[in-house]
């Protein structure tokens, strides 16, 4: 457990570390068992590999343009008491501003507390140039062309508590600054209270102490990546991540196969917890003619409900829902953990009726997902 000897917070530090690793063993151990991986030297002979400090970062790529908009959940965060009370319902709706990198880490030293950043913005080409794609990246059977996002933000900046709708093998590498990050597996996602696939547990508001019991709890994973190195999300899990530095991070998301992306894609709303989970379950089925059949079994429910007519976006969302619900239920091994909470919650519901009648589907687009059903 690091703690404040080292200038960093206590942590579980219970994600294993490793120089190298090859992509077999990767898949073995890391990838088909869902088990996070700190890799430290995935860009060694890269350009980026020398860019490790904000001062590098702002000499190499200063006038990269890249897009910043206010944490969308800061309501939820600090000392908004009244908004942390009314939960998610208070989710921002963001106005996006383009700037140049320098100019938005000259912001950070103007203004400390700042709760804009960047997220999830496309790799810039600049960027992109220098990275090398480290072999973990390249999946056989992946049906799609990984992507590339970029994060930018300073000290004390965050992630809320929430899970990724594409269901894409993610690798982080830490450009520079330092990350705390906190992965919950799809398994215990009925004890964080998920609302669509955002929780409405509020990490970033605990005590260190009262946060430390909570992921012993919930038998999270725990750790700080450093200038350098990259650590490996398993597909669609719960992540939290803590901004300790100003700091900068590129992700490389894998291709996925082609059922994985034909069942996430096929729906308006891709963000149903039951729907991650039940892709997760399904990766544990070794690949046989009884895995295909189940795949064919799971795409003929999902393709007809998908495509039922309904009275309004909440009668599908219920419906899609109870399916998912279903089909879950159906491949749980004996033991599993049920659902906890009997009550389905509004904020939830009214996120995923928003999203069905959104005019924009920009969303889509950001998450390279195809055009659904």
């Amino acid at each position: 457990m690091s703690g404040s000897k080292s200038g960093l917070p206590d942590i579980l530090d219970n994600v294993r570390r490793v120089t190298s690793i090859q992509p077999e063993e990767f898949i073995e151990n890391h990838l088909l068992s869902q088990q996070p991986v700190i890799i430290t030297d995935t860009q060694a002979g890269a350009e980026i590999s020398a860019v490790t400090t904000q001062e590098a970062v702002v000499k190499a790529f200063g006038d990269v343009v890249i897009q910043v908009q206010r944490n969308y959940t800061s309501p939820l965060s600090r000392n908004a008491a009244e908004a942390r009370r009314q939960g998610l319902s208070q989710k921002v709706r963001n106005r996006i501003e383009e700037m140049r990198l320098e100019e938005y880490l000259a912001h950070v030293d103007a203004d400390p507390q700042t709760d804009l950043l960047c997220v999830e913005y496309r790799t810039p080409e600049r960027i992109h140039d220098a990275l090398r794609v480290p072999d973990v990246c390249a999946l056989p059977g992946a049906a799609e062309d990984l992507v590339s996002f970029t994060f930018v933000a300073n000290r004390g900046n965050y992630a809320h508590l929430h899970f990724d709708g594409d269901f894409r093998e993610v690798l982080l590498y830490q450009v520079f600054g330092r990350k705390r990050v906190v992965m919950v597996p799809l398994a215990a996602q009925e004890k964080i209270s998920p609302s669509m696939n955002f929780s409405k547990v509020l990490l970033q508001n605990m005590a260190a102490e009262e946060k430390l019991d909570l992921l012993r709890y919930l038998g999270a994973y725990d750790c700080v990546i450093s200038p350098g190195e990259a650590v490996y999300f398993p597909a669609s899990i719960w992540h939290y991540v803590e901004y300790l530095d100003t700091g900068m991070s590129v992700n490389f998301r894998f291709g996925r196969d082609d059922f994985a992306r034909k069942v996430v894609d096929a729906n308006r709303v891709p963000f149903y917890p039951e729907l991650h989970q039940l892709l997760s379950l399904l990766k544990e089925v070794p690949e046989t003619p009884e895995r295909a059949g189940l795949q064919d079994k799971i795409w003929t429910e999902i393709s007809s409900t998908l495509r039922q007519e309904h009275t309004d976006s909440r009668a599908r969302h219920r419906a899609t829902q109870e399916m998912y619900r279903r089909l879950v239920a159906d491949l749980l091994a004996p033991g599993e953990l049920p659902r906890q909470v009997a009550t389905d919650c509004p904020v939830a519901e009214q996120m995923a009726v928003e999203r069905h009648d959104a005019p924009s589907k920009r969303w889509r687009e950001e998450l390279m997902l195809g055009d659904p059903l």
